[in-house]
């Protein structure tokens, strides 16, 4: 009998020991939820994990999103040249000694601070529907889509016309083009550039994002943006600073096939 009731009774401070466990675990969890929420707030924020100290944007590695701007940089080089030799025949090395255009890397940040999530328009940390419904979907893709293509358009129109005005520069010329304004822009390139850019992180960016996360480690990715990153900025000053005291930007290799 005396048995019977100490089981009981360990039986009963067990029950009890696991539902306090189970209330201080959920307010662990509840605490770490609400701290990564604050991350997410955030535009910029240092947050430690493993023991390593990592720089966040709105809750991602800084080093991560910089591997997916030095991807967006080969690519924007390569379509650049796709786009060359369907329309003249040629591909060459666009200014720039390694195959990367810094500029294109920069959309990556862009688009992570300025849309965030293109089913969920998040301007500037700050989410512009109030809940997230078919309607809200529709019109947070339309926004993006808009978004691309008018800074497209934009961007083109003042980068060139910059560094013509500047310096006397011309860098591209869509004159032969129709619908142009001004050589340095158009209703093509840009539409082109801008569905391009929308497709790309609609399909394949946020997957390409997780899958760099998650298998690629933190000190890789750091070296490489040390390395690799940082040698790509300074082919672009390089290139930059051409211009402005030469007055041309310099084709290192060009290869005709026409």
């Amino acid at each position: 009998m005396r048995r019977r009731r100490k089981d009981a009774l360990a039986s009963e401070t067990t029950d009890i020991e696991t539902r306090m466990n189970e209330n201080m675990t959920g307010g662990a969890l509840q605490t770490i939820i609400e701290a990564d929420n604050e991350y997410r707030r955030r535009l910029f924020a240092v947050h430690e994990v493993d023991g390593t100290k990592r720089l966040m944007i709105y809750g991602v590695e800084f080093v991560y999103l910089y591997i997916i701007g030095i991807c967006m940089a080969f690519l924007g080089w390569a379509v650049e040249n796709i786009a060359r030799m369907i329309s003249y025949g040629i591909i060459d090395s666009r200014y720039h000694i390694l195959p990367f255009i810094s500029p294109y890397g920069i959309i990556v940040f862009a688009f992570h601070i300025v849309v965030g999530d293109i089913d969920d328009f998040t301007f500037f940390g700050h989410k512009v529907f109030k809940s997230r419904t078919v309607k809200s979907i529709i019109l947070s893709n339309v926004i993006t889509l808009a978004l691309f293509c008018g800074l497209t358009f934009l961007g083109e129109l003042a980068v060139g016309n910059m560094w013509d005005k500047c310096f006397g520069v011309q860098l591209w010329d869509y004159s032969s083009q129709p619908m142009h304004v001004t050589q340095y822009a158009g209703l093509i390139p840009s539409l082109g550039f801008g569905i391009g850019c929308y497709l790309l992180f609609r399909l394949i960016y946020t997957p390409v994002l997780g899958l760099v996360r998650r298998r690629m480690k933190y000190k890789v990715a750091r070296w490489i943006c040390l390395t690799l990153g940082i040698a790509i900025v300074l082919d672009t000053l390089r290139m930059m600073v051409c211009i402005m005291a030469f007055g041309e930007a310099p084709m290192i290799w060009s290869v005709c096939f026409r």
